[in-house]
């Protein structure tokens, strides 16, 4: 019977997030209210309330959700049967296309991309580590396959991650090497990458 009772409990929380998603999706954050959400979901402001007891609250389990949805496809990549210098280049330009995706995707909120930056980021921490274990275990793979030469796979799983974050804001506004095409870009992303790997690229 509890089993039950949290199925439906997270299956309303499920659909006022994605009535929230939606709304600040197609208004903006600001324009939204708690009852616009509520109507929108189908439920009423007293199962709103119950779930998320703020707008704020709400926003934050958006980001959230979209989060966890680039960590299944990093993970999918991670377990993929391919060269660890294919996988993990194929690793850094989905989490770049994926939250780029994600911002272009809701709409309004991208405009707010830069002022909700440090919300996202304060609540990325939590996945940060395990996307550093993902790129670790990649790390390894590539050793053992006798193509990566490093001496920490930990520090050089930060690196990357942490170079990957900074790179998020500059991608998703397009501002990176604007005058050449997505393949060159990738193929200097590589150099870089492979080469500092111990790869002769």
């Amino acid at each position: 019977m509890q089993l039950i009772m949290s199925i439906t409990v997270s299956r309303t929380a499920n659909i006022l997030i994605e009535a929230a998603r939606v709304l600040f999706t197609r208004n903006g954050y600001d324009r939204t209210t708690m009852s616009d959400i509520a109507r929108e979901a189908k439920k009423g402001r007293r199962t709103l309330y119950m779930h998320f007891p703020s707008k704020e609250i709400l926003l934050r389990r958006v980001i959230e959700m979209e989060l966890e949805k680039i960590l299944d496809v990093l993970r999918a990549i991670s377990e993929k049967d391919i060269p660890a210098d294919r996988k993990i280049m194929e690793f850094v330009f989905s989490r770049l296309n994926n939250v780029r995706h994600s911002v272009f995707r809701n709409g309004s909120l991208r405009a707010d991309f830069t002022r909700f930056y440090l919300t996202i980021d304060s609540i990325r921490r939590k996945s940060d580590k395990m996307e550093i274990n993902l790129i670790r275990n990649i790390l390894l793979e590539g050793r053992e396959q006798g193509l990566f030469r490093y001496d920490n796979a930990e520090v050089m799983a930060e690196l990357i991650h942490y170079s990957i974050k900074g790179l998020e804001t500059p991608y998703v506004r397009g501002r990176i090497a604007e005058s050449v095409d997505a393949r060159t870009l990738e193929r200097h992303a590589r150099q870089i990458i492979l080469r500092g790997l111990g790869m002769n690229v």
